[in-house]
């Protein structure tokens, strides 16, 4: 009996892998993951327990240059599974599930974990088709965002995972920004959402009480530094990739979370970015876009502020400065802590299935 799970990039990308890496680990499960690493073109290779596929594709590529770059992944990935003789698996995210779907449901039939993490091509209805035979043939599928069943069709296989981890020490309190002479907003992970950022950037832009950061690798289509520099605009820092270890050093420095990415299409209205549970372990204000589902969470559940980034900057900016002088650390950490307690209990629950599933293999 062994397991392979299937990841679409790096593991840098995929950190709630170790969810099932560690329960596989303590129950003596055989287990291999399979990786993609886009950004370089080499033969795949093995090490240790570790498959990586090493096909070209970066983020932001014509959509047709994609094609044969899936394909190749697609053959590859096949090819890894007939050899090791997988008697389980776990798929995160739809895309590799698509592309192997014949072979997951002719051979592995409720023997299979679906873990969908982000909105892709569901609009293509074939797509959405075989996303739903996936899920009814799945031992369990599991989402990253209640906001996600406005796409997806309903199934009581359906559970919820948060991409929250627990490997940092979590901060107990906030400083006040009422007495911070500058405020520092931290975009933090894959810097991407050129329009929405060139807007933002714009509201503050050589606003001295306001300095925003980006930190983590750009996709090939947002190039958000040379923006500021044809713009003249001196108070964006730009900072390139990171390592997860490297977080709480990073949000230490930051005021708020920038969780900008617009309100234009599903992909974005319906997600909860890693940057919401970073918000809450690190203790920041998240700043999120109206009509978005992550907008609606942080704006229940009093996490941070949410803005129309098309609205005139001088009343963003009015509204920033009511927030700051009206902000009570005391009173965030709280609904911080009530959020957390909320998500942990799913988190359980979702742990409770790997559990179960792993009960089958034995």
């Amino acid at each position: 009996m062994k397991i392979g799970l299937i990841g679409f990039s790096t593991r840098n990308y995929i950190p709630y892998i170790e969810y099932y890496e560690n329960i596989f680990k303590s129950n003596n499960i055989s287990y291999e993951c399979i990786f993609w690493d886009r950004f370089n073109s080499d033969n795949t290779k093995k090490k240790s327990n570790e498959y990586t596929i090493h096909v070209v594709c970066k983020p932001g590529m014509n959509k047709l240059r994609k094609i044969f770059p899936m394909y190749k992944f697609k053959m590859e990935l096949e090819r890894i599974i007939e050899k090791e003789q997988y008697t389980h698996l776990v798929v995160l995210t739809t895309v590799p599930g698509v592309l192997i779907w014949k072979k997951l449901l002719a051979g592995f039939k409720n023997k299979y974990i679906l873990d969908i993490r982000d909105y892709s091509y569901e609009k293509y209805s074939w797509y959405r088709k075989i996303v739903e035979q996936l899920i009814a043939n799945s031992y369990f599928t599991v989402i990253s965002s209640n906001g996600f069943k406005t796409f997806l069709p309903q199934s009581d296989k359906i559970i919820t995972c948060h991409n929250i981890g627990k490997n940092f020490s979590e901060e107990k309190e906030i400083g006040d920004l009422k007495k911070k002479e500058k405020i520092i907003i931290g975009f933090v992970g894959g810097v991407r959402y050129f329009d929405e950022n060139c807007k933002f950037i714009q509201i503050f832009a050589n606003n001295p009480k306001y300095q925003l950061y980006y930190i983590g690798k750009r996709n090939l289509d947002c190039d958000l530094e040379g923006y500021c520099k044809r713009n003249n605009i001196k108070n964006v820092v730009f900072k390139g990739e990171f390592k997860n270890e490297d977080k709480p050093e990073i949000y230490r420095k930051i005021d708020f979370i920038n969780a900008i990415y617009g309100n234009k299409s599903l992909e974005v209205t319906t997600a909860l970015p890693n940057r919401l549970y970073d918000g809450i372990l690190f203790k920041k204000p998240i700043i999120a876009s109206e009509g978005t589902y992550l907008g609606n969470v942080v704006d229940e559940y009093g996490l941070g502020i949410v803005i129309n980034i098309n609205k005139p900057t001088k009343n963003i900016i009015e509204k920033f400065d009511k927030y700051i002088n009206n902000f009570d650390g005391v009173n965030f950490v709280k609904k911080c802590q009530e959020f957390k307690e909320k998500i942990f209990f799913e988190q359980d629950n979702f742990l409770k299935h790997i559990r179960l599933f792993t009960s089958k293999i034995n």
